[in-house]
């Protein structure tokens, strides 16, 4: 219940902000936070066909979650400018797959924890508060898999054969991402800083090993001579001693993996001396900014 209380007084405290305290068109600077389901788009799980980072490869069982932060710097047009950090857990699961598919019988999964670092442009209409947004970044990615009761990192055991085939070497565990996105702003008060948005934001990646799961199986007893049998074990999990062979189609090379996130950004106010230029141009009524 107090909890309760203090997070009405603080909304309330940046709701009856006034126009009197601020000097009227500058640019200022604002807090978001943001809470969203996460998704992997890649080889695991999905449909019956061959993996693709389609939304059509959408399995809502694997959904896992994200939080992230950033500033962001806002221009009196309707632009911004910002800096977002993400963490979050991606999963891709071959059970997920219909029954008897080729996917399902390869019984692969992996649990891919990411941290990324985000620059990004967006554009927010005036009037109605849809915003769009584009932008470049990193993201650090960690892919684990589950055996006997244990996750076990997955870019050490080279279950795709790195660590016995010269020609295949093993991947790199950063990725350039190009986030695009979009959602729409509820605003909280008269000024239009405090606002929560429904936000929907694809990540377009580099990399095709976001889940361990790229190009074709190694031979397994060379995986178990050379990195141990938990290697040799989580390169092929199929129930099917005929699945898996040496040589055989284990992912897709030809498309990389990508990820998106769907949830809620909060949008606070960190300095209050600024009006925006449109504002000059609208008046706020009845919950929206209407044309002076």
């Amino acid at each position: 219940m107090k909890t309760k209380i203090i997070i009405v007084t603080l909304v309330c405290i940046f709701k009856t902000t006034t126009y009197a305290q601020r000097s009227r068109y500058q640019p200022y600077l604002s807090l978001n936070l943001t809470a969203s389901t996460s998704h992997l788009l890649g080889d695991l799980g999905g449909t019956g066909n061959i993996g693709s980072n389609s939304f059509k490869d959408l399995n809502l069982s694997s959904t896992r979650f994200a939080l992230g932060t950033g500033v962001d710097y806002n221009i009196p047009s309707g632009i911004s400018i910002g800096m977002d950090i993400m963490t979050a857990q991606l999963y891709g699961d071959d059970n997920a797959a219909p029954k008897n598919s080729g996917r399902n019988i390869r019984n692969l999964h992996v649990r891919t924890n990411i941290v990324e670092s985000l620059i990004k442009f967006t554009y927010t209409h005036p009037e109605n508060g849809i915003y769009f947004s584009i932008g470049g970044g990193i993201c650090f990615f960690k892919p684990m898999a589950k055996l006997n009761g244990k996750w076990h990192e997955l870019r050490p055991l080279g279950t795709e054969g790195q660590k016995i085939d010269s020609q295949k070497a093993p991947y790199k565990t950063i990725t350039p991402v190009i986030p695009i996105g979009f959602g729409k702003k509820f605003y909280l008060n008269e000024n239009h800083d405090l606002a929560v948005a429904i936000d929907f934001s694809l990540r377009k990646t580099f990399t095709d090993y976001l889940d361990d799961v790229s190009t074709t199986y190694p031979e397994k007893d060379a995986i178990r001579q050379n990195s141990g049998n938990v290697a040799a074990q989580l390169s092929n999990l199929s129930n099917d001693p005929q699945f898996g062979s040496a040589g055989s189609k284990r992912g897709d090379p030809e498309n990389n993996d990508n990820y998106f996130f769907a949830g809620f950004k909060l949008y606070l106010p960190l300095n209050k001396n600024y009006r925006n230029k449109w504002q000059r141009r609208y008046r706020y009524r009845g919950g929206r900014y209407r044309r002076r």
